[in-house]
């Protein structure tokens, strides 16, 4: 999601120290951030410097396009996008965990396991399109939301079928092919589509730009993939039958997920009128880049935490505390600077049209921390062959948040004109009651009294982050996100919330994240002065 070949950028550090954190009958003290090597500190600084490309190519278009669109007409792209999510998640048949995991086990099987997977979502592509003609009459869409719809699904058919090619980079541990293909998508979008919206081209042009690149990201992961996995796409109906039978619990989970993160968008298309969609998706997408952080976390350790549940159940629950409590301590500061620094983001880059998104951002902002936690969570629950107990997780949430979404959306509409402020609450609440369920399921045991008492610190740094920003407001935004910012960290440092390794491998990471982003740069420039599509080397 171990693969050769791989080189360094920059010096190699040194691995960060061990920390005492065994469980009785564990045969190895566990890591404190990091499992042994440094291909994980590479993986985790070629996603994160392929991140930093597209948070800045996203916030381009976050800038320009919703400005250019207004709330309405962005809001017929982001319901597009919504419905087709949840049609495309049928073409997906929750494959990629499955592949990931299993190419882990043994990767002499990866080049039929990604056939035959490319193989069922070649089949049943045309469910997709069906459905979203369906969908198109029956919700009435007018001429100009149709054609978005029908574009947004192309784009989605591509993107779905470079979805096994990405699960094979990541389980092979190749994962800044994944970071190429991602920077390569979003700075074309970010360019294309900001150029596109100045010269009107409006919300047809927008969709058709992403369902290009989309096609272009899937060629050029078929020919990186292929310097390391030929793939095999003769394969046959018991093979077909097996991945079908095996991916259930996966294909299960994904559909509920995908419903589940597109409902409120869905249910607010369908009960309040456009410009409210709009407001809900702004600060939804600039929400989004900050998950980044979790998803770097989750997909670098899926590899790892895999091959420790195959060592020993026990050693999967002792590696999994790193994961568990970086991504929360990480969350909970971005958490509060999301809250402390809505208003004037989204006045500065929207303008007074979009000032209804304000409070929604704010009520966004305090899902990262049990966001996060359910990301690690469930990675912990797929190495450990147990993605049917999150499947429930997310059966439960799409029958709690659009009962929520029913009762809110209404209420907060009629209360303070913004039906999209009781989506964001809904949201809230249905994370918080996922983050039960995921301890429940996984146990307490993976996180220990220390780790409760460094959350409680990083927790009031945070509080007291956002409380100066409050406080500091009338001298202005700069002054008053700089005195935030320094307060949180003079707070870390004196409550000594990090350890001397976390710390460590933060520098770390960040080293190579700067590192890879230059090179990440340099070569998809290259791919696009060349026009070539040979494979980036290492």
């Amino acid at each position: 999601m171990g693969g050769n070949d791989e080189a360094a950028v920059g010096p190699n550090p040194a691995p960060p120290a061990r920390e005492s954190t065994t469980v009785p009958g564990d045969p190895a003290p566990a890591p404190a951030v990091a499992p042994q090597g440094s291909r994980l500190g590479r993986n985790v600084g070629a996603l994160a410097g392929g991140q930093v490309v597209t948070w800045t190519m996203t916030l381009l278009w976050t800038l320009v396009v919703p400005r250019a669109l207004g709330p309405a007409g962005f809001g017929v792209i982001m319901a597009a996008i919504a419905i087709t999510g949840i049609f495309a998640v049928v073409l997906g048949l929750g494959t990629r965990n499955y592949l990931v995991r299993e190419i882990v086990v043994d990767q002499d099987e990866a080049a039929r396991l990604l056939g035959t997977a490319l193989a069922l979502r070649f089949a049943v592509t045309p469910l997709l399109v069906g459905a979203a003609v369906v969908y198109g009459h029956v919700a009435g869409y007018d001429h100009t939301a149709s054609l978005v719809l029908y574009v947004t699904v192309a784009g989605a058919i591509f993107l779905q079928l470079a979805e096994p090619l990405q699960a094979g980079f990541q389980a092979i541990e190749r994962m800044e092919y994944m970071a190429y293909s991602d920077v390569i998508n979003k700075c074309a979008q970010g360019l294309l589509g900001v150029a596109l919206a100045l010269l009107g081209f409006r919300e047809v042009g927008i969709a058709a730009c992403a369902m290009t690149m989309a096609g272009v990201v899937l060629v050029l992961d078929a020919v990186w993939l292929r310097r390391h996995v030929r793939i095999e796409l003769r394969t046959n109906a018991r093979r077909l039958a097996r991945m079908v039978r095996n991916s259930v619990a996966y294909w299960a989970f994904g559909i509920f997920f995908v419903l589940y993160l597109w409902i409120d968008t869905t249910m607010l298309s369908l009960m309040t009128r456009p410009e409210v969609v709009g407001w809900y998706a702004v600060p939804t997408r600039l929400f989004q880049t900050a998950m980044f952080v979790a998803v770097v976390v989750a997909t670098a350790w899926l590899p790892r935490l895999v091959r420790a549940f195959e060592e020993s159940p026990e050693r999967l629950r002792t590696d999994a505390r790193a994961p568990l409590e970086l991504v929360l301590l990480l969350g909970l500061p971005i958490s509060a600077a999301i809250a402390a620094g809505a208003d004037p983001v989204v006045n500065a880059l929207y303008g007074p049209a979009y000032a209804g998104a304000v409070p929604v951002l704010v009520v966004l902002g305090l899902c990262i921390p049990p966001m996060y936690v359910n990301i690690m969570l469930n990675q912990v629950l797929i190495a450990s062959k147990r993605q049917a107990a999150w499947t429930w997780a997310m059966v439960g949430a799409t029958v709690v948040n659009p009962a929520l979404n029913f009762l809110l959306i209404p209420l907060t509409a009629a209360r303070y004109d913004n039906a999209a402020i009781g989506a964001a609450i809904a949201l809230l609440v249905t994370e918080v009651v996922i983050v039960a369920f995921g301890f429940a399921m996984v146990g307490r045991s993976v996180l220990d009294r220390r780790a409760v008492g460094r959350f409680a610190r990083m927790a009031a740094a945070s509080a007291a982050l956002w409380a100066t920003a409050y406080a500091t407001r009338p001298f202005g935004p700069v002054v008053s996100l700089a005195a935030a910012g320094l307060t949180f960290v003079a707070i870390v440092a004196a409550l000594r919330v990090l350890t001397p390794e976390e710390a460590a491998f933060l520098r770390s990471c960040a080293r190579r994240a700067r590192a890879r982003t230059s090179v990440i740069g340099a070569r998809v420039v290259s791919l696009a002065t060349s026009g070539s599509a040979a494979p980036p080397s290492a």
